[in-house]
């Protein structure tokens, strides 16, 4: 039953959509993006390009970006908003200092110059107007440069002095789908639903860090104090990475039914006896999710232990999952099992949990 349970819903799910709309259909956005991390000033300074494949069958003439680092900007965004509703009054009575933004956007599409508007109610929005329409079947190539500076771990994305977290820290196309846009602002409480596609990341920071990242790292460069990673990662709707001055890793690989994956555990020293299994534990959730649905389709699992600030027990990123162990072998290994779940639930079928919350935690957490 538990087998046939997953394609059941998703056959009626996708199935109304067929009706409506004729046959599916999803925009897909390849990036490449180059950031530099600098940790006196807490800060990321980069650049994206973005392929923008159109597969609606509509001309675009403009994309709503998501620029959700300014929900850290001022207490009037609806992240503050929905902090405060919450009873967290942490951010609200923040200092300048300890806030976050990003900055120093320029977009070009083609090769030209394009503009933006803000949109009407948030900040973490804009909307993006093509100098010229995309029909349906084409492709643009988006680039910008961007920083952002990155604030006090509030919420997921941020610093807790040399720890980072970084996430949701991008530029990043709204989903057009055949309900149409999906622009959304940041939220504490309420997860995301972002387009697919390929990833190449070059993450430069000081040699002294150990980073965890979505995707396999596929090569390395050293220079004097500073080292470039490059990692990539396709068929994914978001990249997130860690960095750490002083994470333990352990490593093993797993074999699937139709390939060999590698297993990561990041954590930190003082914890390594709550870790000692981590790795068996992974696998475990690994194989029994690939027998009940589907098999995982990444070639990377990587589970990261956050101690600083608070995870909400687990938040999870393709391939890649951050958890607040827990005080005990066995939370952690509930953790974990919950956490990688998430690669199916929402990673792998993508829902909208803004809309459908129970399509993520409701059907995670009954399997």
């Amino acid at each position: 039953m538990k087998k046939l349970l997953l394609p059941l819903l998703l056959l009626i799910i996708f199935g109304n959509s067929y009706g409506q709309r004729g046959h599916y259909w999803q925009q897909q956005v390849n990036s490449v993006i180059k950031v530099f991390l600098n940790d006196s000033s807490h800060t990321l300074t980069g650049n994206i390009s973005m392929e923008y494949q159109n597969n609606a069958p509509d001309t675009l003439t403009y994309i709503w970006i998501h620029l959700w680092p300014n929900a850290y900007k001022n207490d009037r965004t609806a992240f503050s908003e929905q902090q405060l509703k919450n009873g967290n009054t942490d951010f609200y009575f923040s200092n300048d200092n300890q806030k976050g933004y990003i900055n120093q956007l320029d977009f070009t599409v083609d090769g030209k110059r394009a503009f933006t508007k803000d949109h009407p109610v948030h900040q973490d929005i804009v909307q993006l107007q093509l100098p010229s329409p995309l029909l349906p079947g084409k492709s643009i190539h988006i680039n910008t440069p961007f920083r952002v500076k990155l604030p006090d771990l509030f919420s997921r994305s941020g610093h807790h002095n040399q720890s980072y977290y970084i996430t949701q820290w991008f530029p990043k196309p709204a989903v057009y789908d055949h309900k149409g846009w999906h622009a959304m602002p940041y939220l504490d409480q309420g997860e995301f639903y972002s387009e697919f596609g390929n990833y190449e990341v070059y993450i430069t920071l000081p040699q002294k860090y150990t980073v965890a990242a979505t995707g396999k790292m596929i090569s390395s460069h050293s220079s004097d104090s500073i080292k470039t990673l490059v990692y990539q990662q396709n068929n994914v709707h978001d990249f997130a990475w860690f960095a750490h001055p002083s994470y333990e890793v352990m490593h093993d690989t797993l074999q699937l039914s139709d390939k060999i994956i590698d297993v990561y555990a990041y954590y930190h020293k003082d914890n390594k006896k709550i870790w000692t299994n981590s790795i068996r534990f992974i696998k475990q959730a690994i194989l029994t999710k690939s027998e009940w649905l589907g098999v995982y389709p990444y070639p990377v699992v990587s589970v990261v232990e956050q101690l600083e600030g608070s995870a909400g027990g687990g938040m999870e990123y393709p391939t890649i999952t951050l958890l607040s162990a827990g005080s005990d072998e066995q939370m952690l290994d509930y953790l974990i099992n919950h956490e990688v779940g998430h690669n199916w639930f929402y990673g792998i079928v993508a829902s909208n949990e803004r809309t459908h919350p129970w399509m993520d935690e409701g059907m995670n957490s009954y399997y």
